[in-house]
């Protein structure tokens, strides 16, 4: 027991670390393009390791399945903190860039592998739990992101926000080097080279046209590129991604319902604070505050969430956690012109905790459903379809939201009147409140569009089991030795 415990601490931590990391980063990107120069690389800081992330997600989850858990976890975190020292070492923009994508490919094999390897080590009664705490860590690094990230700018070096990982992840290798055993695996034929390769190929290529515009001849090639991994792995004898595995029924509503939450709330998080501070005349510091709640709300909806499964099911916790998102986005809507933030802070509260929910339901009965020598895959594709979703939901909301100012004759240029206190100060408030009509009326279709695809999740949240199908309650599969 003690020793699986420890286990469990170590994959959490490593988790964590790979969580924490965007956030961290995000808050001392200005401090580090000062010192480094290359502002034109600036989002590519942050874009290159989630595009890395991204990509590696189903290929290493596969690998996990063929060669086990242990050596690819172990292999996920060891990248990881290369790529660390590699970022804190590196004396311009394209080599932080470059090395960022190192920490990627280390994070595409660290997330998803620790929540198989949870998933293997304890029953559906235990994993329901401990699933929560996990999906938490997530809601617990968005907050202490941004804070740890300035207190190590401010009192040491921007570097340091790469070295602080190295102790923390040591300490995750070597407890489960030493701990975490698992049944033999023996893996027939040779790995997937080509399907592995199509595969991130045509991530790296679709999200970043997604990114960069969207770029039409981007995505072009990007479906190219699915339509020809398609074809591959329907051929290969050892695919990296079993196609037969979207048979079951879960599977592709998980992802399907992954896909829409990700596209639709971590989509429009972006523009809730600009809603606070453009539209109600917020300052900074609440627009960067109000996401607090939404956080909170995401890490106790995590924590407490698997009691209400074991009691409720999976289809009726997914439902209620889908319903919370439709609700939240409609209190966003609602929200009158020039209204105080006073709802905003309740909107995303509801946000955060149908987030918690919909993200845990969907990792425990995706991992219930299938068996051993597929639960890898299955959670690593939870994790990439939500990552898709996210990138993509960013992308065509910010495109919305440009587009409908721009129909209004906005110049993007005069936003800086309602977010800049001191210009707000200066400008009449009668000049003030068309360019605030225009924003509200940009931002109300942000959040009608992400309701509306948060009730195509809770359409698809339909397909999950009334309560565990009867292979979820089997002994766990993995050990850890004391």
């Amino acid at each position: 027991m003690e020793g699986r415990r420890a286990v469990t601490v170590a994959v959490m931590l490593g988790m964590f670390l790979a969580a924490l990391d965007t956030t961290i980063v995000a808050t001392a990107l200005p401090t580090i393009a000062r010192v480094l120069g290359g502002l034109e690389m600036y989002a590519w800081v942050v874009a290159s390791y989630s595009l890395a992330l991204t990509a590696a997600t189903p290929v290493f989850g596969g690998l996990a399945d063929r060669y086990g858990r242990r050596p690819v976890y172990l292999f996920g975190v060891a990248a990881f903190l290369a790529g660390s020292v590699l970022c804190g070492t590196a004396r311009s923009m394209p080599e932080l860039v470059a090395f960022r994508a190192v920490q990627g490919v280390g994070g595409g094999a660290l997330l998803p592998v620790a929540i198989t390897i949870v998933g293997d080590l304890y029953s559906l009664e235990e994993r329901a739990r401990v699933q929560g705490l996990f999906s938490g860590v997530w809601g617990v690094a968005s907050v202490l992101g941004p804070l740890l990230g300035g207190f190590l700018v401010d009192r040491w070096s921007w570097r340091w926000i790469f070295y602080a990982n190295l102790p923390v992840g040591a300490v995750t290798l070597w407890v489960v080097a030493r701990r975490y055993r698992e049944r033999p695996v023996r893996a027939a034929g040779s790995v997937d080279v080509g399907g592995a390769g199509l595969l991130v190929a045509c991530v790296v290529v679709g999200l970043w046209s997604v990114e960069q515009g969207p770029s039409l001849s981007g995505l072009t090639v990007a479906v190219l590129l699915a339509l020809a991994f398609l074809l591959w792995e329907s051929r290969t004898p050892q695919p990296i991604v079993p196609l037969q595995l979207f048979r079951n029924r879960l599977v592709t509503a998980a992802s399907l319902s992954g896909f829409l939450v990700g596209a639709a709330l971590f989509g429009s998080l972006y523009y809730v604070p600009l809603f606070v501070q453009g539209v109600a005349g917020g300052s900074p510091t609440q627009a960067g505050a109000v996401l607090t709640p939404l956080m909170l709300a995401w890490t106790v909806a995590s924590s407490l969430g698997g009691r209400t499964v074991l009691r409720f099911g999976f289809r009726r916790v997914a439902a209620f956690g889908a319903a919370l998102l439709v609700a939240g986005f409609g209190l966003l809507v609602a929200v009158p012109e020039g209204a105080a933030s006073g709802a905003v802070p309740w909107a995303v509260a509801l946000l955060g905790t149908g987030m918690g929910l919909v993200l845990l339901v969907t990792v425990l009965a995706v991992q219930s459903s299938v068996g051993y020598q597929e639960r890898g895959l299955a959670t690593s594709l939870t994790l990439f379809f939500r990552s898709v979703g996210a990138t993509v939901g960013v992308s065509v909301l910010g495109a919305l939201l440009v587009g409908r100012l721009r129909a209004s004759g906005v110049e993007l240029g005069e936003l800086r009147r309602l977010l800049d206190p001191l210009e707000r100060a200066r400008v009449p408030a009668e000049a003030l409140d068309p360019l605030r009509a225009d924003l509200t009326a940009g931002l109300e279709a942000v959040f009608l569009a992400s309701l509306v695809l948060s009730a195509l999740a809770l359409l698809s949240v339909q397909a999950f089991p009334a309560g565990p199908p009867p292979q979820a309650a089997a002994t766990p599969v993995g050990e850890a030795a004391e």
